[in-house]
């Protein structure tokens, strides 16, 4: 008697639709840059033309130059974080790259934006990983970093890479620890907390295991096993 096909269906179902949903989200950054960026040039612009036009008509009292000088700093803040924003969202060369490659560039980004150290073990050779299993790992460990600096303050990280032996073929073991505040994870069950379910949801995607350990006041520590190659897609 053959077993049911329907578990392969759905995690297919669900490769697809994390292509799909890395698409989309490209698609969104770049819908961002030429909308809500550009339209944030133009008002500083437009801002300058404003201030240059007062200052020729003599009309520019101190407490006017103080709040033109409060706007630019606001939209100038806002487009750096928007700008900050796309540039940790913008798709890597995950078809040509490595991992590890993708993996490094990303802490180097991190460190960076944050003044966090991390650091990188890896562990045996790592396998060669299909595109999929390559981007849910990638979006995993720039989640885990996020709420690691963002809700823990944490600013020590260390993230490990390992190949490790599996019946259906080489997997990877990703952990990701930190020194930050930590917290109740049942209560972040009950609170349905989007990013750690969104980790969860992406590594299950893939045919893979997530598990999280965290307590108040010892830190976070993540763990993802993965398979090297993607779920079979459907004929």
């Amino acid at each position: 008697m053959s077993a049911p096909a329907a578990p392969t269906r759905e995690i297919s179902a669900s490769h697809r639709m994390m292509q799909v949903t890395e698409w989309e989200l490209q698609r969104i950054l770049l819908d961002i840059h030429d909308g809500p960026v550009q339209h944030m040039f133009a008002a500083l612009s437009q801002l300058d033309l404003l201030r240059r036009a007062l200052v020729s008509a003599e009309c520019l009292s101190p407490e006017a130059e103080d709040r033109v000088a409060r706007i630019r700093q606001l939209l100038e803040g806002g487009l750096n974080e928007v700008r900050s924003f796309i540039g940790a969202f913008r798709p890597p060369e995950f078809e040509a790259r490595g991992l590890v490659a993708l993996v490094e560039n990303l802490l180097l980004q991190h460190e960076a934006m944050t003044d966090t150290q991390v650091a990188l073990e890896v562990r045996g050779p790592v396998p060669d990983l299909a595109v999929p299993v390559k981007i849910g790992l990638y979006r995993v460990l720039q989640e885990a970093l996020s709420n690691a600096y963002r809700h823990g303050g944490a600013d020590r990280v260390a993230v490990r890479l390992r190949g490790a032996a599996g019946r259906e073929g080489p997997r990877l073991r990703m952990t990701v620890s930190d020194n930050g505040d930590g917290f109740d994870p049942a209560r972040m069950a009950e609170g349905r907390h989007f990013g750690l379910q969104g980790m969860r949801d992406r590594v299950e995607m893939i045919g893979g295991r997530f598990r999280l350990r965290s307590a108040p006041g010892a830190g976070a520590l993540i763990a993802v096993e993965v398979p090297s190659a993607a779920p079979a897609e459907e004929e």
